[in-house]
């Protein structure tokens, strides 16, 4: 069995941060300490990010309602053990 981790690193360019910020708020409930946390990271200038397990789950459930962003799906559904 792999190992697991805490955090999933992810690299990504400005447009594909903007667009899932933008994703993240029309499919997320407002008010979660987790969700403004990672909204902010998103529209930070940095291109790497860390998520923790309830940030990996708000990508998720954002890359599920737009057809882009394959590949971090997949990793995203690895790391919450989805595969």
């Amino acid at each position: 069995m792999g190992e697991q981790h805490d955090w999933l690193q992810v690299t990504l360019d400005t447009n594909s941060r903007r667009g899932l910020a933008d994703a993240i708020e029309s499919t997320s409930a407002e008010g979660s300490e987790e969700r403004v946390q990672l909204l902010r990271m998103l529209r930070s200038r940095r291109d790497e990010l860390l998520l923790n397990r309830p940030q990996g789950e708000l990508v998720l459930a954002a890359l599920n309602g737009v057809g882009q962003l394959s590949a971090l799906r997949a990793r995203l559904e690895a790391f919450l053990g989805r595969r």
